[in-house]
C-alpha cells in the first residue's frame, strides 16, 4: 500500500492523552502505524472485500496531521464511535469511515460504516494489516497542469463548462497533489 503520511513529531504524546481522556488503548498494529506515519493521504486507493468496494482517502493523525484528516477535526464522529466499541482510522469519498474495533470482542478487527446508515458496522479484516494489504494502490503520476485540462476541454468542445469554481477545483487538486510524496506502507 502506498501512503503518504504526515508529521510525525509528538505523535507519542497525543496519543497517550487521547488515549487518557477517552479510556482506551489503540490495537498494538494501529498504534505503531500512527508513530511512524501519523495517518497519511492515501490518493488512488481502493478497497473490495466482503462486497464493499470504496476508495480510501486516508488515514487519520494526530498533532500535526492535515486538519481534515486529524482526530481532533472528526472527534464528535469519534466520540460517537466509542460507545460502539469502534474508533475510526479512515474515510471515502463519500464521506464513510473505516473502523478499528477497540471492544472485547473486536479488538484490531477492521469495519466499515457508511455515514448515512446509524450502527450498521461491516467487518472488513481481522487486522489492520490485513486491511492494508487487499488495499490497491497506484502511483500518482503526471500532474496536469490548468493550461493542460483547459486544452482538453476546448478539444472535446466543453469549453463553456470551464468556469472560475472549475479553475479554483483544479488549482485545489494541484496543490494537494505536488508535495505528496507515496511511499511503500511498511509496519
Amino acid at each position: 500500500m502506498l501512503i503518504s503520511g504526515f508529521d510525525n513529531r509528538d505523535v507519542e504524546e497525543y496519543i497517550k492523552n487521547i488515549q487518557n481522556q477517552y479510556g482506551f488503548e489503540f490495537p498494538i498494529e494501529y498504534k505503531t502505524f500512527l508513530l511512524k506515519y501519523n495517518g497519511g493521504k492515501t490518493p488512488e486507493t481502493r478497497f473490495r472485500i466482503n462486497n464493499i468496494s470504496s476508495d480510501l482517502k486516508g488515514f487519520y493523525g494526530v498533532a500535526k496531521a492535515d486538519q481534515f484528516y486529524n482526530y481532533s477535526f472528526h472527534s464528535n464522529r469519534f466520540i460517537d464511535c466509542l460507545k460502539d466499541g469502534f474508533v475510526p482510522i479512515g474515510n471515502n469519498t463519500f464521506g464513510d469511515f473505516i473502523l478499528i474495533g477497540i471492544g472485547e470482542n473486536n479488538s484490531g478487527k477492521i469495519f466499515f460504516y457508511y455515514h448515512d446508515r446509524p450502527k450498521l458496522y461491516i467487518e472488513l479484516t481481522q487486522n489492520f494489516i490485513q486491511f492494508t494489504e487487499k488495499c490497491k494502490c497506484y502511483k500518482i503520476g503526471k500532474i496536469r497542469s490548468i493550461e493542460e485540462r483547459i486544452e482538453d476541454m476546448k478539444a472535446l468542445g466543453k469549453e463553456s463548462k470551464i468556469t472560475p469554481e472549475k479553475l479554483k477545483g483544479w488549482q485545489d487538486e494541484i496543490d494537494s497533489y505536488v508535495n505528496l510524496k507515496q511511499t511503500d506502507l511498511i509496519i
